[in-house]
């Protein structure tokens, strides 16, 4: 994928990875470059991808795709990503939970940008994994949540 940099369509400068995702970093996480952002999600450096996963104006398909990736970096920012864990179903949550046990701990410390509606399932599935970093993660925002829903009771 080449990108490149133009004034006024004349002059031309070719832009590489290390210097998109740069670009990528300073955007704004704006709509208006939803397709830009998009358009990334394919890009071959995991670099890239990684800016644009931390991006919430990345359209639904395209941090989808993130949630996917090759990389494990890349699917560490999607989970670290409130906006991202907010669109996504149980289901692709859980698949990333099952896919490491770093983006499994990043999902636990960001359980609070999750529906309600999911959360007992995944905090379930969550105080069952081998890893006790995970374990404990999530029996700290367990702890904080029941307190949360006695104190509304």
């Amino acid at each position: 994928m080449k990108i490149t940099l133009s004034i006024d369509s004349k002059e031309y400068l070719e832009i590489d990875n290390s210097q998109l995702a740069n670009i990528v970093l300073w955007l704004d996480d704006d709509n208006r470059y939803a397709s830009f952002y998009a358009q990334l999600a394919l890009h071959p450096a995991s670099d890239v991808r990684m800016e644009v996963a931390n991006k919430d104006s990345t359209p639904s398909e395209a941090i989808e795709l993130l949630a996917r990736d090759s990389s494990i970096e890349v699917v560490r920012c999607v989970a670290s990503n409130d906006r991202a864990l907010q669109r996504f179903d149980v289901s692709l949550i859980k698949e990333m939970i099952n896919r490491d046990v770093s983006v499994a701990a990043d999902i636990a410390n960001n359980l609070s940008t999750i529906s309600e509606s999911d959360l007992g399932e995944l905090i379930e599935m969550l105080l069952q994994h081998a890893d006790p970093k995970v374990v404990e993660a999530t029996r700290v925002f367990e702890s904080k949540w029941d307190s949360e829903i006695q104190y509304h009771e």
